[in-house]
């Protein structure tokens, strides 16, 4: 499989709530030490941080799913913290990028943050994720 062919499939699961909310997912894969990886913007009409985590919160579980890029979601969020270092300014530009840290079977960690223009943080958080059983 190509890297064009995880975007597209990437991009066509992308949350409605997320794009509601402003952001996107446009690449992801898996290579290296990084388990699963997705990158995209969010660019918020609301400072409030349920926006934030809701972006987060999206980037992690699709960083999962990434990993088996099934027809159905793999993953969904068991426990999240979120560490807000500010509030984002409306119609700000922030990068977003969610990683797997650790896969098995059942379970997986997740981290994700967005980093403004600068490539300062303005929110990171991590997750436990729990994976439904296959067959």
């Amino acid at each position: 499989m190509t890297a064009t062919d995880v975007d597209q499939w990437l991009a066509a699961r992308v949350p409605r709530v997320l794009r509601a909310l402003g952001g996107s997912l446009e690449r992801g894969g898996i290579d290296g030490e990084v388990l699963g990886w997705v990158e995209g913007t969010l660019v918020p009409e609301d400072s409030a941080g349920v926006v934030l985590g809701v972006a987060l919160g999206a980037a992690m579980v699709a960083a999962v799913d990434v990993v088996e890029m099934s027809a159905r979601p793999s993953a969904s969020l068991s426990a999240m913290t979120i560490e807000i270092a500010r509030d984002p300014r409306r119609g700000e530009t922030l990068s977003l990028r969610g990683e797997v840290v650790s896969l098995t079977r059942t379970r997986a960690s997740a981290e994700a943050v967005l980093l403004d223009a600068a490539g300062v943080v303005v929110a990171r958080s991590t997750a436990t994720l729990s994976r439904p059983p296959r067959g």
